[in-house]
């Protein structure tokens, strides 16, 4: 079976903020093309084909290499209008950004008349896949005839939803002019693509384990204070509760890595732009009912829970996620549910106590 590793986030680079023309030199100002209609300069010709967010999960040297963290993938088509052969070369790879080498991508400016010698756009950072590559971006140099087109998808990190209008800015390395061509286009976040992502209550097959989230729900946890005794916790949680069950002829061994709260291991839930805390419990403090490590045997299932912070308000959707390899095999759960914040009262023993 093909090793399947976890990339727990995407590779951003930051950019510094400086001002457009104190990059390029030039007396010259950029002009702003819409996405209504190609831009082309240098006998190039630059049109944004579509753009979505997605998940990423790919393969490198056998392994299978998962991204959780969603982007942005914009696909721009590149044709070539001029007489003469034009050779397009990527920079995916690339670990310096620049105006003039790289594309990027900032919010537009608030006024149609711009100082670009005074204008500091502020980039949305850049996505490099640290390992594995997606077929849709070139990876190599491509060279273009007259008239020929080719298609080439760029990352970025998720815009905040707020940044309505956005630029990408084609560097002159990827034409023959001596000025970025910015392209405006608006941006209307969407559901992400890539690998399935299910609903609770959905069976979800991994090799003759099925894995199912059962329940999602806020409510404060009952635990078990070695020192103290039964107890609650002090806040209401976000509990997903899950069965595993192995319909397999072989034992399975299930650690849900519920003590590591590095973010490497273990259950996460993520929205699109906010990862959410799982809950840290003293050591001496379990939640009643939460597995450790356990050996599933063929025909058996257990019942399991994973805790983590509330998000607040402005969450209404966040996706459930856990390594497959927690419990013997490849691939990644991955379970949306809606989110709306609750009042949660509070259980009757704590009420019981209040009264005291």
């Amino acid at each position: 079976m093909p090793e399947r590793r976890g990339t727990r986030f995407s590779f951003f680079f930051a950019f510094l903020l400086i001002a457009v023309g104190g990059v390029l030199g030039c007396e010259e100002s950029p002009e702003i093309h819409s996405s209504d209609q190609p831009a082309s300069l240098g006998g190039v010709q630059f049109e944004i084909d579509e753009y979505h967010i997605r998940y990423f999960e790919l393969t490198d040297n056998g392994d299978t290499i998962e991204y959780p963290d969603p982007v942005l993938a914009i696909g721009v088509n590149i044709t070539n209008t001029g007489e003469t052969d034009f050779v397009y070369n990527p920079t995916h790879q690339s670990r310096e950004m620049s105006e003039a080498r790289t594309p990027l991508l900032f919010p537009a400016p608030d006024t149609p008349e711009v100082d670009w010698d005074e204008f500091t756009p502020h980039h949305i950072s850049a996505v490099h896949l640290e390992r594995g590559s997606w077929d849709q971006q070139l990876q190599t140099s491509n060279t273009l005839a007259p008239n020929e087109s080719l298609t080439d998808y760029f990352l970025f990190e998720l815009p905040d939803p707020t940044q309505r209008n956005l630029i990408l800015s084609i560097p002159p390395a990827m034409h023959r002019g001596d000025l970025p061509i910015f392209i405006e286009f608006t941006y209307v976040e969407s559901e992400p693509e890539g690998p399935p992502v299910y609903s609770v209550g959905d069976s979800i097959d991994f090799d003759d384990v099925t894995f199912t989230v059962t329940n999602v729900e806020q409510a404060y946890i009952e635990l078990e204070d070695s020192s103290e005794g039964e107890g609650f916790s002090n806040d209401p949680v976000l509990r997903i509760s899950y069965t595993i069950e192995n319909n397999s002829d072989e034992s399975i061994r299930f650690d849900p890595a519920h003590r590591d709260l590095s973010g490497n291991e273990g259950a996460f839930v993520q929205s699109l732009h906010t990862s959410f805390n799982r809950i840290r419990f003293p050591a001496n403090t379990e939640p009643v009912g939460q597995q450790t490590r356990v050996n599933i045997e063929p025909g058996e299932a257990i019942e399991d829970f994973a805790t983590f912070e509330r998000p607040d308000e402005r969450v209404d959707s966040a996706t459930f996620m856990l390594a497959a390899q927690h419990f013997d095999r490849s691939g990644r759960v991955r379970v949306s549910f809606p989110y709306t914040p609750a009042d949660i009262e509070l259980p009757e023993e704590l009420q019981q106590d209040d009264d005291d």
